[in-house]
């Protein structure tokens, strides 16, 4: 059974994690859009474009063959207990060889010395010494110009980052701190990819930070109730009290609760179905002035910037939807659709279909539109006041449901807009749609450029009904809560 070093790496993480990705289960999509690779880019800043590179199925006497006549080889090959791996750039020297690995990340962390390690074993099996290591890491600051400079973007480093994103550990000393059986790593490895199934128990890593992308295939929560205790948001004890056969939220102790606002909401739902501070949000919803316009965006995510005064891993908004909605309730539809480099395009359009006045609805605004419009204000300094003044009158339609005001056991511990919708409404649903969710909206966009005439035509049309559902819900959200405030006057 042939296994790589990253199944080692799997394993270490989480047992079905590595299985699930050995065995090739629901793998995850990129993230970031690559106009180019990123190994194409590394190679032109080391200056190494025309250097030695290994192939798949390289056996070890094939790479040492290869690395006889060069001092710089890049891929490496290496094998050992059929066990594989490679090493992006190997640079020979007296003492052994100097090992570069390149990070599509502005802050390679230390875990990743770990990878070094087992490398360097597998490496010195084949007769091959590794004495120093070096990365090579994205600049955070970098601001694209008109050409792209690989020598402003790239930066070689010796350190790795910590977790406040400063330059910490001597990369050296961390792999050579690490003590790891070789030959027990990797029999481990194989005996858990070589099993017909895994099962596990729900653990903190399963949901820490972002949810595992292989969480749904581990556990079904669907048959759980909808106040289960599992649903508990940032609470550091729902795992020990679901073990402890704890299975309705109301039925933990009060010392067991963080005391968060919407952990108070959950609670209170849970023993009487839905909770809602009747005061609060009506102060809230008072706010909200004619005429509303609910917008939400739609936006790629690029590694590398490839239009001027982008900087690494900005996004590309190439998509709004925009409900208005006038005093008389009428509704109107308007949005944007662009390719390629179509920013400035968007500033004018939703500058254009924006009325003058009233308040703009957002879903978890700070961490998305918001924050799409003041990179676009940094990009586009002449619109700058103008897109400020849009945010200014934007309110975020999540803060009732994220800050416990209102809570409804539907929502099953979630508050985005997904999870709403179905709390106020069955009558419309992401699921009618041919693109439910932004990932796939995103995915089916990096397609549009290449496909045929009719195929485009169908892909626009499929992402904008999918952000004009984004919208509309909205609408229908906003005017539940309204509803809700008036069927508890009328009690």
């Amino acid at each position: 059974m042939m296994i790589h070093v990253s199944d080692i790496i799997h394993a270490f993480r989480c047992e079905k994690y590595a299985w699930n990705i050995y065995h090739k289960i629901s793998l995850p999509q990129q993230y970031f859009h690559m106009i180019e690779p990123f190994s194409s880019l590394w190679k032109a800043f080391l200056g190494f474009e025309d250097a030695v590179c290994g192939q798949v199925g390289d056996t070890n006497e094939m790479t040492i063959e290869k690395m006889k006549d060069t001092s710089v080889i890049l891929f490496a090959r290496f094998s050992y207990d059929e066990c594989r791996t490679q090493i992006p750039v190997l640079i020979k020297r007296e003492e052994g060889y100097h090992a570069i690995y390149p990070y599509l990340s502005c802050y390679p962390r230390e875990n990743e010395a770990f990878r070094m390690k087992i490398n360097d074993l597998i490496a010195q099996k084949a007769g091959i010494s590794i004495v120093s290591h070096e990365i090579i890491y994205i600049q955070k600051d970098y601001v694209r110009k008109e050409e792209l400079d690989l020598h402003s973007l790239l930066v070689k480093g010796d350190c790795f980052f910590n977790r406040r994103n400063n330059p910490s550990k001597n990369i050296n000393a961390c792999v050579q701190a690490i003590d790891v059986d070789l030959d027990a790593c990797i029999a481990k490895t194989k005996e858990i990819v070589a099993q017909n199934e895994i099962n596990i128990e729900r653990n903190k890593n399963c949901t820490a930070g972002r949810r595992c992308s292989y969480y749904a295939s581990c556990f079904d929560d669907s048959v759980l109730p909808d106040d289960s205790v599992l649903f508990l948001t940032t609470s550091q004890n729902k795992l020990e009290a679901y073990r402890q056969g704890i299975c309705h939220i109301c039925q933990m102790d009060i010392e067991q609760l963080e005391g968060s606002r919407l952990q108070y909401a959950q609670f209170m739902a849970s023993r009487n179905g839905f909770f809602m501070d009747r005061l609060a949000l009506s102060q809230w919803l008072d706010k909200v002035k004619y005429p509303i316009s609910y917008l939400d965006f739609e936006w790629d995510t690029f590694g590398i910037p490839p239009y001027l005064n982008m900087k690494p891993f900005d996004v590309l908004c190439f998509q709004y939807s925009l409900h208005i909605e006038t005093r008389k309730k009428e509704l109107e539809h308007r949005d944007f659709f662009g390719t390629s480099d179509c920013r400035k395009a968007f500033i004018e359009s939703l500058l254009n279909d924006l009325p003058s006045e009233g308040s703009i609805l957002v879903y978890n605004m700070e961490g998305a539109e918001k924050l799409r419009l003041m990179q676009l204000a940094e990009q586009f300094p002449e619109y700058a006041d103008r897109l400020k003044a849009v945010c200014d009158r934007m309110m975020d339609l999540s803060k009732p449901f994220e800050t416990g005001i209102y809570y409804d056991n539907r929502m099953r511990g979630h508050y985005s807009l997904k999870n709403v919708l179905p709390v106020f409404t069955d009558e419309v649903s992401y699921k009618q749609l041919a693109i439910h969710d932004g990932l796939n909206a995103v995915h089916a966009y990096r397609t549009i450029e290449q496909a045929s005439a009719a195929d485009q035509k169908k892909i626009r049309e499929d992402i904008r009904n999918y952000c004009r559902m984004d919208t509309y819900a909205e609408y229908v959200v906003y005017h539940g809560l309204i509803n809700q405030i008036k069927e508890e006057e009328n009690a």
